[in-house]
């Protein structure tokens, strides 16, 4: 598809990795409608020239009415939580689960063709002994296993690829592995805690962390190829040891501590190998990727 005047919607367009993903979009040239429950939490996005359309995961009808005109649906919203709750999984359920049943019978009401579906690398049976690759063995989440967010993501995207296949949709779905970027709050927002200590001791294993920025490129690439139309694609961080990312923190975060890192023989590993041939996906270096990420959303200062 060029996307070059196209109209692409968006959902959780206001969340950290929607943010990337519109953004990326407006490069490509393309017509960006963010569809989100409250506008006015990314308002700064509408002056970048994104369209806000306002529709709940649980309104299968104000969804429909928010992707009426548009090419294509970029299936982003979902729920990760990882503070436990006596309903964690009734929500996550809710929101992952229900949330893609219902954004992809409004994409086929609305007319729309075409879907891109996030999902994630939780989906897998991680591994210290193989890299995980697209053909990977998954968890069985509609036994509960892996959780409450791993589970319904799993079983969501079973559930994309069984309602494109019976409503003639041309579905992608994208698996990134843990992500980080500006306004962070599950990832970057406790490290930021972990950079005030004076020194940063700890014990290090490999586990793959992607820049959102370069997930939300993934989705340019796989809109842009029609190849990429019934596949699925691991979008996820090179394999390098957490201490890693620490450390290209510490160069631009002020003040840092000094991070001393004890490498362990540990490593859970991702193949992006086919997402880099026909996504044109590829990781940023952690510091141009924090870089980025600091200068857009600095953590708190230290108290004095």
């Amino acid at each position: 598809m060029n996307l070059e005047g196209k109209s692409i919607a968006v959902t959780g367009a206001s969340g950290m990795i929607g943010v990337y993903i519109c953004r990326s979009l407006l490069r490509a040239g393309a017509r960006v409608v963010g569809v989100v429950r409250n506008p006015a939490k990314a308002a700064f996005l509408a002056a970048e020239g994104v369209e806000f359309r306002t529709a709940d995961l649980g309104d299968p009808a104000a969804l429909a009415q928010a992707f009426s005109g548009c090419d294509a649906v970029v299936s982003n919203a979902a729920m990760y939580v990882v503070q436990k709750s006596m309903h964690a999984w009734a929500e996550h359920e809710k929101a992952n689960l229900d949330g893609t049943r219902n954004v992809l019978g409004a994409a086929h009401q609305a007319g729309v063709k075409r879907v891109v579906h996030i999902s994630t690398f939780g989906i897998y049976k991680w591994s210290i002994f193989r890299t995980l690759n697209e053909q990977s063995p998954q968890l069985d989440g509609a036994r509960r296993q892996g959780g409450p967010y791993r589970a319904t993501k799993q079983t969501s995207e079973a559930l994309a690829w069984e309602l494109a296949r019976r409503d003639g949709i041309g579905l992608t779905t994208l698996r990134p592995t843990a992500v980080y970027g500006a306004r962070d709050h599950n990832l970057l927002r406790p490290v930021y805690r972990l950079m005030k200590l004076p020194v940063l001791p700890l014990p290090s294993v490999s586990f793959p962390v992607v820049f959102a920025g370069d997930v939300a490129d993934a989705v340019v690439g796989a809109l842009k190829n029609d190849a990429s139309i019934g596949q699925a694609y691991n979008v996820g961080g090179a394999d390098l040891q957490i201490a890693d990312f620490l450390k290209a923190l510490a160069q631009v975060v002020p003040d840092a501590p000094k991070v001393l890192a004890l490498p362990l023989p540990l490593h859970v590993r991702v193949d992006n190998s086919k997402a880099e041939r026909e996504l044109g996906f590829h990781n940023r270096s952690f510091v141009e990727a924090l870089r980025e990420v600091v200068t857009e959303d600095p953590p708190r200062k230290k108290r004095a």
